[in-house]
């Protein structure tokens, strides 16, 4: 040191200044490059373990944890092909969209796959190479829904697949509580609904319950009646009323608010009409199958009739039958698949009265072989229909054919027939058919209210409506072929789609609340049952004929004065 010295008072004050700032300097760069070399090597004491390509991260902060998602690859990271792309559509709710160009730089950081949901760990400095652990991720992050979508797949797959993705111009993740279904194919309906006329026609309504159309059941109220097309012109209901007064159907429930007007079951006769005969008139019209009775003159021909309770009139005969699909009137917001409905008129009254039957066709219900009888008779019409167009389509062929110098008569036609395969196949003598049978009537008690028609003119006040409160069962079956037959049923003579149906329904919307009332066992029993046990019936109850009592489709609780209709105290099993 006093070496050192001694040479410094050699030098002169220039060049003591001189060595004095190198000296200075010296130091600072030394202490810098010192300090430089804290956070690298603290960073690589960060690291416990080095892992080798072909070795897994084993136990860490997730244990038994498969890590394959989160470690990057050692090249720089693509974004994935075109083709790739079509590997997310396995995926149920998660869809990840990607950018068209790829990176050709490294990624600064590892980033875990899109479908995981666990968080990863970040390094305190960011690198050039990509790094051995995953990074964590500042953001917060979802817990796994119940059924946690699938990682894609590394490679695209060769067939469809099941749930379509749609595509988005942003880089970002998108997140859907359900797959979308806007590309799905869909198929095409069994029985579609027809094109609306181009040109107005004043007598014209559908069923059409969309807002942009002309002839829906919100437009009801502009249809002209005409009396040559208007059926009920017979019974005095000319004028159009669909907007006017309490409109049918409506939805019955568990706590009418009258009181039971009836105080014994109605009676009801056959008549002696075979369903096959000349007097059973069987028609397909555009909103509904119909069968007319032939009117009574004197004491033949002798159509089925009913002498109906608390109406004053006794014997009213049956006029026609309507068959609706699927039914009109709502049981507790529950609509049935079909509703057949009976007409009579109460000639004091001046009203209708309507006996309405709700068909179910529940998976496994067997043939109901009396409705058969009658279904065979429409599908007769229908096949006649068909046949008289399939025969004036080939005449027009046959015509065209012949001008052009070509004989070949073969129709053009493909369409099939209705099935038939219900149909009675042996020769036996048929029996007279019973409205009442049964198979058909499986309860004396019913919902009733005064209501309207449920077309055009509508008229408000006009028919006393009786519900049944236990389903016809019917077969899937039978429901098909009675909707083939409405739906699909063509005008012999232009072979023009004859159904006014809406998406295979001919059922008028039903209208705010009117007043019912619902007639119990408390009310009154059958004939049959009060006869064997008297006034109160049954400690086992019985239904018609005493036939086998069948529960209603729901319980009720009666008007405010009275109590809850007891439950029958003993409730008799199927043999």
């Amino acid at each position: 040191m006093n070496a050192l010295l001694q040479e410094l008072s050699k030098l002169t004050r220039r060049g003591k200044v001189l060595w004095l700032t190198t000296f200075v300097f010296s130091i600072a760069l030394l202490l810098f490059g010192v300090f430089n070399l804290v956070p690298q090597e603290k960073n690589a004491n960060a690291i416990p373990v080095e892992l080798n390509a072909d070795e897994s991260p084993g136990v860490g902060i997730f244990p038994e944890e498969d890590f394959s998602t989160y470690f990057p690859t050692n090249s720089p990271t693509l974004s994935p092909s075109i083709e790739e792309t079509a590997n997310y559509a396995d995926t149920t709710t998660y869809h990840p969209t990607v950018t068209a160009t790829a990176s050709v730089e490294p990624t600064q950081q590892p980033v875990a796959s899109p479908l995981s949901f666990r968080p990863s760990m970040q390094t305190d400095v960011p690198s050039r190479e990509p790094s051995q652990i995953p990074s964590q991720s500042t953001t917060t992050f979802s817990p796994p829904t119940i059924s946690p979508t699938m990682s894609p797949s590394a490679f695209p797959i060769a067939h469809p697949t099941h749930v379509p993705t749609s595509s988005s111009s942003t880089t970002t993740p998108t997140w859907s509580s359900s797959p979308s279904t806007t590309n799905m194919p869909t198929q095409a309906p069994l029985f579609p609904t027809h094109a609306e006329p181009n040109q107005s026609i004043p007598t014209f309504f559908n069923y059409n319950t969309s807002q942009g159309s002309r002839y829906g059941p919100h437009r009801w109220s502009n249809v002209t009646i005409l009396n040559s097309t208007n059926y009920w012109d017979e019974f005095g209901f000319v004028e159009n009323e669909c907007s006017k007064g309490a409109q049918s159907p409506i939805d019955v429930c568990t706590q009418p608010v009258r009181h039971c007007e009836e105080y014994h079951e109605f009676r009801a006769k056959r008549g002696d009409f075979k369903i096959s005969s000349e007097v059973v008139e069987k028609q397909i019209l555009p909103n509904k199958l119909r069968a007319l009775m032939m009117r009574r003159v004197g004491d033949e021909p002798d159509p089925p009739h009913v002498d109906f309770s608390g109406v004053g009139y006794a014997n009213l005969d049956l006029l026609n039958i309507d068959i609706k699909i699927p039914a009109e009137h709502l049981i507790c917001g529950e609509r049935y698949d079909g509703e057949m409905q009976y007409y009579f008129f109460h000639p004091v009254k001046q009203s209708l009265i309507a006996v309405s039957w709700l068909f179910e066709a529940k998976p496994g219900n067997l043939v109901n072989q009396h409705m058969q009888l009658m279904i065979d008779e429409f599908q007769k019409v229908y096949e006649g229909n068909e046949e008289s167009c399939e025969a004036n389509m080939t005449t027009i062929q046959n015509q065209s054919d012949t001008s052009a110098g070509n004989g070949n008569t073969t129709s053009t036609s493909t369409r099939a027939l209705g099935s038939s395969r219900n149909r009675r196949t042996k020769k036996e003598r048929e029996p007279i058919w019973d409205p009442f049978h049964s198979d058909i009537q499986r309860t004396i008690h019913f919902w009733g209210y005064r209501g309207s028609l449920t077309e055009p003119p509508c008229s408000p006040d006009s028919v006393l409506w009786r519900i049944m409160d236990v389903p016809v069962p019917i077969s899937q079956d039978q429901l098909l072929q009675m909707k083939n037959i409405l739906f699909n049923n063509r005008d012999r003579d232009s072979c023009a789609f004859t159904s006014t149906h809406y998406k295979e329904s001919v059922a008028r919307p039903v209208s705010k609340s009117i007043r019912y009332y619902k007639c119990t066992r408390s009310d009154y029993v059958s004939d049959d049952e009060r006869d064997l046990c008297g006034d109160l019936g049954c400690q086992l109850p019985y239904g018609k004929d005493l036939n086998r009592y069948f529960e209603p489709v729901v319980y009720v609780t009666g008007p405010p004065s009275e109590s809850p209709t007891p439950l029958p105290s003993i409730i008799p099993t199927a043999d």
